[in-house]
């Protein structure tokens, strides 16, 4: 089951966390793979613009015509705010309740109907984002136990956030199998020098690839 499940984040938002996750998707589409993907939250989300919705991207990799139904199917919470999940809650006088969200993911990891299928599931924004009260996404990945990707964005201060967001997850003991490292945001900073200084600190080793291509999917 645990090979079978990917969640994916990042160290926060605009590091092209969805466009990432829609070329893992591609990837595994073109090795003959069966893909079901996963956003159980996402906030900022117009109803009348489905098709620039994160959702949306991931979901049209695997099927040819989706509409909001679809979306709905493989994002239960969603939001129009573009705000911390919790935050865009409580605005919208809505509910959002971490055992809920971790009870449905883990329905799907569980699903029988799909168990030859490879389950990605993209968090909303970064890895410490709030879902209720004290539990993040990071606790969302530990209770779900399945394997955690990392997407980072190439600007000055990317280092130090993802170095401190890798503490956490070598804390709570999580499964890092991946770094991805987006040229997105500054095209000033040399991705390959950060790629070096990323590797130089990292305690042990991990995969770290690189994406050279700026993206519209900037959640």
């Amino acid at each position: 089951m645990k090979k079978k499940s990917i969640f994916i984040s990042s160290t926060g938002t605009e590091t092209g966390k969805t466009y990432c996750t829609v070329q893992i998707i591609k990837g595994l589409l073109s090795k003959k793979l069966n893909i079901s993907p996963y956003k159980p939250i996402l906030s900022g989300f117009d109803r009348r613009k489905i098709k620039i919705s994160d959702s949306f991207k991931i979901l049209k990799e695997v099927k040819s015509v989706v509409n909001y139904k679809d979306i709905n199917n493989i994002t239960p919470w969603i939001f129009k705010q573009p705000l911390a999940p919790s935050l865009a809650a409580l605005k919208e006088n809505k509910t959002l309740h971490y055992d809920k969200v971790l009870e449905w993911c883990l329905k799907r990891i569980k699903n029988r109907n799909k168990k030859n299928f490879i389950k990605i599931f993209e968090g909303a924004g970064g890895l410490l984002v709030p879902i209720e009260n004290k539990k993040t996404t990071l606790d969302l990945v530990k209770d779900l136990d399945i394997p955690l990707v990392i997407v980072v964005g190439n600007y000055l201060g990317s280092l130090s956030h993802t170095l401190s967001i890798i503490k956490n997850i070598e804390n709570y003991n999580l499964d890092l199998i991946n770094i991805i490292l987006n040229q997105n945001q500054d095209d000033s900073l040399n991705i390959n020098d950060t790629e070096i200084l990323l590797k130089q600190s990292l305690g042990k080793k991990i995969l770290v690839r690189k994406v050279f291509k700026n993206s519209n999917y900037k959640s």
